[in-house]
């Protein structure tokens, strides 16, 4: 740095009280060794061939950014509500779902009956059995849908599971003709004799198709699994001090996030 440098800069500025004075705030930071230490810092940044340093040091803590469920369920009881409540979509989707020809649930086909000294008879009629058992998983889907929602308290699930009991409700005659009983408390039972006595061409009518019970149902079974999915991931989103994250069945958004603090 040539002698002209130095002077325009430190005696360049001196036209007023003010710019002296901040002359001097500098330099007194040169002297107490803030400037060295910012160098320091600034070159500290880059190896000797210029390239940059990595900045992450295996002791230091890692937090990421953390998002907060609407309750203070654990992330695993909300996944097992997700895990239900897709259960009984597909369920509700196999009675609804329309195929041609034999491929159809309700349609007939070729069956082999057994007897018990191992014969077996051929006939062409509807497979109620098939029916019946699709029918069966329905409700039991239904049912455990229902149990893993009462262990959890988010709003956001709890709502979506009152829409999808509603539709169930408004089909609640039409489903006692059909064997399905919906008791006090929402839950559904199956009367097998009642199913199996009625037409097969009924039950395909109440059950097949897009404008059906049960594919209304599945998009509320659907639309419930998405939000307690999303409450399970916001709530497992969490990580300790030293970044790592909590055991699914330990998280909530309460406890939890107040000991990060």
């Amino acid at each position: 740095m040539s002698n002209y440098n130095v002077s325009s800069m430190f005696f360049g500025g001196f036209s007023s009280t003010s710019s002296f004075s901040g002359l001097i705030g500098e330099y007194a930071q040169i002297r107490s060794g803030a400037y060295k230490k910012l160098l320091r810092a600034y070159y500290g940044q880059y190896n000797a061939d210029g390239t940059t340093k990595s900045t992450q040091t295996t002791s230091s803590p890692i937090r990421k950014q953390k998002t907060s469920s609407d309750t203070a369920d654990s992330a695993k009881s909300l996944t097992s509500v997700s895990e239900a409540a897709t259960t009984l979509q597909n369920a509700a989707m196999k009675l609804a779902e329309v195929k041609e020809g034999s491929s159809s649930l309700y349609a007939k086909k070729t069956m082999v009956d057994k007897a018990e000294d191992g014969t077996t008879t051929t006939r062409y009629d509807y497979d109620y059995d098939g029916v019946v058992n699709a029918v069966k998983s329905f409700v039991s889907a239904y049912n455990d849908t229902l149990d893993k929602v009462g262990k959890v308290s988010s709003p956001a699930v709890q709502q979506k599971t009152k829409w999808m009991m509603d539709v169930a409700a408004q089909y609640k005659s039409q489903l006692s003709e059909f064997g399905i009983e919906m008791d006090d408390n929402g839950r559904l039972s199956l009367k097998e004799d009642v199913l199996r006595g009625r037409d097969m061409t009924d039950i395909q009518d109440f059950f097949e198709g897009s404008n059906s019970f049960v594919n209304k149902l599945a998009r509320k079974a659907s639309a419930l699994a998405g939000s307690a999915e999303l409450q399970a991931t916001k709530a497992a989103s969490a990580y300790t001090s030293t970044g790592k994250t909590y055991p699914a069945d330990s998280m909530n958004s309460g406890s939890i996030f107040d000991s990060l603090f």
